[in-house]
């Protein structure tokens, strides 16, 4: 098979993204194009001193000093190749077919940085794949590379609307590299220069801080604290300081402090409201739709006066709320302040959490409760998420969905006629290279990181954006022109509410509170199955049995969260081989010792019933699960979770005894004669001298376990019912399925099928979990 090496994947990525770009250059451009084109001529024509006071256009320059140096870098390139008209200070926009190249070309010249700095990340990282299984290792690079560089927002941002966020992006990918890399003062030194490019990246501050607080310093009591860490905190200002002393010593040089007043007022403008023209998908657009609401029904019950709102205008502008408390920029720094440091300071407690996650929660707090939060920042989450997601496959359904639902954010900034289907036809892309990237390197099937909600709520955002592009101009006329861009808004902040929600429950999932409801809800499900209370086909006699199927499951030795599930069906009694089916899974939930039904058993049922729907004519009459069913301290394992789950009758058939719970029920006293019996029953079993082919465990009654086989050790064959079977007609089945080998046929061939997936898949050897 043709495999491409790592130049010949960016040589193509790059080549076609480049290529695209270049097709795009004629393009809508926004206001922001005659924004960065002032920038460059106010670098070029006014002294340092008037940088951020010139104010001939309204697109004053409002970014950070080493951005108005590149302004003034680009300036020079323009005049060298005699592009002077776009250096002309002017307080209308100027435009030419000379502008628009040099323009777009700047933009693609600097996303060969990106490209490069995506390359770096993907294949240089040393932390990257260290939870993805070997073998998927290149694959999960791979994936990663093409998915940063190819982010649709930065795309249609850049490249149509117009901005250099993929030339910013760069500098934080440098970053988290060197984080990896466990070089942390250039890891500060880059995020730095960062900050005095665009100070929007502020939004990472916090995930830095906490990041480096638990991995930077060490903690060893208060003397040795402050003698070895005192010299690192030194260190770490100083790499911190020199690009703002860089940045702003040119500007106080020629206007001493007071150019550090105007810049600012030019960085830090609190006239602008707190939403923007169209609003971001945060809290605040949902805290303005209640605020619509409530002005809409008080009005019609003529209950108190209040003043129309004005921030459906569309415009920028400071406005006040109808009826709910206003909201001042001080209160969202609080707000943003408080709710990152929370969830920030939850993950100082949690083991192994990457920097990237640090970098979402961080980024996500200031975008969800931030001030006049922009649209396109939904970009300063989406990065690392991708990056957070490739490291632990279990996020990738979140990756999907803030994926997604970043399109429909940016979706408005592009709405002129010929650009609708471009926007649509990169998103569509994205989207389908996002799922085909996921299956390159995990191998699970693509409905395993679409939900059906996740589907429901993408449907009723696409209806929403055709309602808008296509609908509502026709209907109303120009009239109510901001009404779909507010529904678009808030279903949108209703996702971006879910997303984070759903974020912070997965990633706190290991602590007491979630551990305690996640054992709180197996044992309601365990008493509906010990009363019998799930739907199951019945099965009376061995006649009523005619296939059978064994289900197992084998780990990845390096992520057990990644494991290969494999079911394999034969015909009964005759005890040939139909067909063995399988396919690889994302377990969600972290193991609980005595609960591995919450870890295994859904996914185990869920697999089931997907293969009996794919395949009708394999649907067993009796299912084998590697595991014990009611022989179980709650009378209740991981047999009767998947029979009761897949509605068909289970039985538990185990490679290992177990006794610690019957230690428990007989106590103390009497554990040397529960060994004695055991010895006994294994020398029964040697001499072949049973009367029939199993041995009733009766030391405990009533008898939930049969023992066929047993070994010189604690292994051996061990039948118990699951669900919807007693034990009887489970012991008679598994006898005629046992053959010659150490377990039933069914569960050995599936044992087999999931250890030689995952040893050809992912490792040299599956590893197996423990039954309880």
């Amino acid at each position: 098979m043709w495999e491409i090496s790592t130049k010949q994947w960016i040589l193509f990525t790059a080549s076609a993204l480049l290529s695209f770009k270049i097709i795009l250059i004629p393009a809508y451009v926004s206001t922001d194009f005659e924004v960065h084109r002032n920038w460059m001529a106010v670098t070029w024509n006014r002294p340092l001193a008037e940088w951020y006071t010139e104010n001939t256009s309204e697109w004053t320059l409002d970014y950070p000093p080493f951005f108005a140096f590149f302004e003034f870098a680009l300036a020079h390139v323009a005049h060298f190749l005699g592009i002077d008209g776009i250096l002309e200070i002017s307080s209308t926009p100027k435009f030419s077919q000379q502008i628009l190249f040099f323009q777009r070309f700047s933009v693609i010249f600097m996303d060969v940085f990106y490209i490069l700095a995506c390359a770096l990340y993907a294949f240089h990282s040393p932390k990257l794949t260290d939870r993805i299984p070997v073998k998927l290792r290149p694959n999960a690079r791979q994936a990663c590379f093409v998915l940063l560089a190819a982010l649709p927002t930065l795309l249609l941002c850049d490249s149509i609307h117009f901005q250099y966020n993929s030339m910013l992006t760069s500098l934080f990918l440098i970053s988290m590299y060197f984080v990896d890399c466990e070089r942390y003062l250039m890891a500060a030194l880059s995020f730095s220069v960062l900050l005095n490019f665009k100070h929007i990246y502020v939004y990472y501050a916090l995930g830095y801080v906490f990041f480096y607080l638990i991995n930077y310093f060490r903690f060893s009591g208060v003397a040795g604290f402050v003698k070895e860490n005192f010299p690192k905190a030194l260190l770490l200002a100083a790499s911190l300081l020199f690009p703002f002393l860089f940045s702003l010593l040119p500007f106080i040089h020629v206007d001493g402090f007071q150019a550090l007043q105007n810049i600012a007022i030019r960085l830090f403008p609190v006239s602008r409201g707190l939403t923007h023209a169209f609003w971001a998908p945060n809290f605040w657009a949902l805290y303005n739709f209640a605020d619509l609401l409530l002005y809409r029904i008080l009005s019609i019950m003529e209950v108190g006066k209040f003043d129309a709102p004005t921030y459906t205008s569309g415009l920028v502008q400071e406005y006040s709320h109808s009826v709910l408390p206003n909201i001042s920029p001080v209160g969202t720094l609080f707000l943003v302040t408080a709710v990152s440091t929370t969830v920030l300071f939850g993950l100082i407690f949690g083991k192994g959490k990457d920097f990237s996650l640090f970098a979402v929660l961080s980024a996500l707090s200031f975008f969800y409760f931030g001030y006049h939060v922009h649209e396109k920042a939904i970009i300063l989450i989406t990065v690392p998420m991708t990056i957070f997601a490739i490291k632990d496959p279990k996020y990738l359904r979140h990756l999907v969905h803030i994926s997604t639902i970043s399109s429909f954010t940016v979706f408005p900034l592009i709405f002129t006629l010929m650009e609708i289907p471009i926007k649509y036809a990169v998103a569509i892309a994205y989207f389908l290279l996002l799922l085909a990237m996921i299956k390159h390197f995990t191998r699970m099937p693509l409905w395993d990181v679409l939900p059906k909600r996740h589907v429901i709520a993408f449907g009723i955002l696409t209806i929403a954006e055709f309602y808008h592009t296509f609908i509502h101009h026709r209907l109303f006329s120009g009239r109510l022109p901001f009404a779909p861009l507010m529904a678009i808004s808030v279903l949108n902040a209703f996702e971006v509410t879910a997303f984070f929600v759903s974020l912070f429950w997965n990633t706190f999932l290991d602590g007491i509170i979630e551990t305690t409801w996640q054992k709180g809800a197996c044992r309601v499900r365990e008493q509906l199955i010990r009363d019998s209370l799930y739907p199951v086909q019945t099965i009376e006699d061995e006649e009523d049995v005619q296939l059978v199927a064994g289900v197992d499951i084998s780990a990845s030795k390096t992520n057990p969260d990644t494991v290969v599930i494999s079911m394999s069906v034969w015909k009964y009694p005759t005890c040939e081989h139909v067909k063995t089916v399988a396919d690889t899974r994302i377990l969600r939930v972290p193991y609980i010792p005595q609960y591995l039904a919450i870890r295994e058993a859904e996914t185990l049922a869920e697999f089931v019933k997907d293969v009996m729907k794919r395949f009708p004519h394999l649907r067993p009459d009796v299912l084998m699960c590697d595991g014990f069913g009611q022989y179980h301290s709650r009378d209740c394992g991981m047999a009767c979770h998947v029979g009761a789950l897949t509605g068909v009758p289970s039985i538990g058939v185990a490679k290992n005894l177990t006794l610690h719970h019957i230690y428990d029920n007989v106590g103390a006293k009497n554990k040397l004669k529960v060994d004695r019996f055991v010895d006994n029953v294994r020398l029964q079993l040697k001499s072949n001298k049973p009367a029939q082919s199993y041995i009733p465990f009766d030391f405990v009654l009533p008898v939930k376990l049969n023992i066929i086989r047993m070994g010189s050790s604690m292994s051996g064959v061990f039948v118990s019912a699951g669900y919807g079977i007693d034990l009887e007609l489970a012991t008679k089945i598994s006898v005629r399925m046992l053959q010659n080998n150490t377990t039933c046929e069914p569960i050995r061939a599936a044992d087999l099928s999931s250890r030689e997936l995952v040893r050809k898949h992912f490792d040299s050897d599956g590893s197996k979990k423990k039954r309880d």
